[in-house]
């Protein structure tokens, strides 16, 4: 089991989704040059690590998820040497970048896998999942048939254009063409990605977020294949860099801890507390806790949670929201955002801040692009001021790649002018997070009773009144509040020293 790494208690990370950061060369999508010059602004609120989103050769039908060419940066976004440089001026700033690993899945043109459709026997036959037989579909199974020559369908991960690496299968329903994750065959995809993590580790990336990390081995419901094939990586990966940090896309922390992640994702699914705290939508009824809704399944995931990353030793990411997610403003006005972060970065764990969150943006209601459907609304440009392209890009608007959400009226320059503004509560509780060591510890109670919450962190105590009418005293030293003097009024907070 992979013990907790005290250095990474400190990181505070930064979401960038790079198409829609900052255009440095006006040509309507962002680019590595034009976060290379944001950087001070990372570095101003706070945040010491950055979390890069597929910078990698696609055709972009799935946001970059869908890699061509896993050891080369996409042209719209640059080259190797500007991601070294980037690199090189992060590290300068004592920020950190992680970027994306897509283990499960290539894209249909990736050149591997274009050797694997041939119908003569390669090197790549094996590195991808096929079938016997062109007429066969499986029941249970997301095939894709009669594109290549080879006599075969390929297995889906996802979308159609996402073949899946063949990591083997845990139990075997056919065998004339699945293998199990104990074949050596199968063991070309494992090597397949310790080659692309140490290349970027090498390039100076300071670890991995893992896309769909429990997706690896199929009928596996366990996931204790996936679990060894990850233990697999780890060994090999870690042996050259032992403090590359690997954040899982998986929710699952008990399974996730297991295979060797450092740190696990409480993504937005309806019974996690992040989407309790926080969602209140139609197709899941109910109100979010933080607008005085039920508390029940929010204090047990909570729990849970936390008790798996104290037995497993290791990190919870706590989002505020990313690029699958529908962001976080459109469901909390500003007196309960400002509480939700102090949620978040009074927790034990690792907190994410997706670009823009820090200044409520908003969704966009705009159609499907690069296979995002419902998700491109919370991908549009950052909103730096009130200039052209809200200073996004100086290109003609009809050639942003993204249009600019001009229903969200934020910007970065008025949120910084302003001291009562989000940015600044996120600013300060930053500062907060690093100053006292009780909340780098993973050590934590809280208690939820009348729809406020508690949460101690040995001295230090936050109060979140959730309810509608009760009023609060504070006992303590006020460190922090969203209030006036010595109390906590409905929809307020407030963390103090005991």
């Amino acid at each position: 089991m992979q013990q907790r790494n005290e250095k990474f208690k400190n990181l505070v990370f930064y979401e960038i989704y790079p198409t829609s950061f900052y255009d440095s060369n006006n040509d309507g999508i962002g680019d590595l040059n034009g976060i290379r010059k944001k950087l001070p602004y990372i570095k101003e609120l706070g945040c010491n690590a950055i979390w890069l989103n597929p910078f990698f050769t696609s055709p972009f039908k799935d946001g970059g998820y869908d890699v061509t060419n896993f050891f080369d940066v996409d042209k719209r976004f640059g080259n190797l040497k500007d991601f070294e440089n980037l690199i090189k001026d992060a590290n300068k700033l004592g920020i950190k970048i992680i970027i994306d690993c897509v283990a499960g899945h290539a894209s249909e043109d990736n050149y591997e896998f274009l050797q694997s459709g041939k119908e003569k026997r390669n090197e790549y036959s094996d590195l991808f999942i096929w079938n016997d037989t062109v007429w066969q579909m499986p029941e249970g199974y997301k095939f894709v048939s009669g594109r290549f020559n080879r006599n075969a369908n390929y297995l889906v991960n996802f979308f159609s254009f996402q073949p899946a690496f063949n990591f083997g299968f845990n139990k075997i329903t056919h065998p004339k063409w699945q293998m199990s994750y104990k074949d050596k065959r199968t063991f070309k995809a494992r090597d397949y990605i310790v080659k692309i993590m140490k290349f970027w580790l090498k390039k100076g990336a300071a670890g991995f977020r893992v896309d769909m990390a429990a997706s690896l081995v199929k009928n596996d419901d366990d996931k204790s294949g996936t679990i060894k094939v990850w233990e697999y990586i780890f060994s090999r990966v870690r042996k050259e860099y032992p403090n590359a940090f690997f954040v899982s896309e998986w929710s699952e922390p008990d399974k996730a801890f297991d295979a060797g992640f450092d740190c696990d994702f409480v993504l937005d699914h309806w019974t996690n507390f992040y989407h309790k705290l926080t969602r209140s939508r139609p197709e899941n009824p109910g109100k979010a806790v933080l607008n005085g809704g039920d508390t029940k399944v929010f204090v047990k995931d909570l729990k849970w949670r936390y008790e798996q990353s104290l037995k497993h030793h290791g990190y919870l990411g706590i989002i505020s929201g990313n690029h699958d997610t529908p962001r976080v403003a459109n469901e909390l006005s500003l007196p309960k955002l400002k509480m939700f972060y102090m949620f978040m970065f009074m927790m034990p764990g690792i907190p994410f801040i997706y670009y823009g969150d820090e200044i409520m943006m908003k969704d966009a209601n705009i159609p499907n692009k690069d296979g995002g459907f419902q998700r491109v609304g919370a991908r549009t440009p950052m909103q730096w001021d009130k200039s052209k392209n809200a200073g996004f890009s100086k290109a003609d608007a009809s050639k942003l790649y993204l249009p600019v959400n001009k229903a969200s009226n934020v910007n970065v320059k008025d949120d910084i002018s302003n001291k009562n503004s989000l940015y600044h509560t996120i600013k300060a509780l930053i500062k907060i997070r690093k100053s006292y060591p009780a909340i780098l510890s993973p050590k934590m109670s809280f208690t939820v009773k009348d729809n406020v919450i508690t949460l101690n962190r040995d001295n230090l105590e936050l109060i979140l009144n959730c309810s509608n009418k009760k009023v609060i005293k504070l006992n303590g030293k006020i460190l922090f509040t969203t209030g006036k003097n010595q109390v906590v009024k409905p929809s307020e907070g407030a963390i103090i020293i005991k």
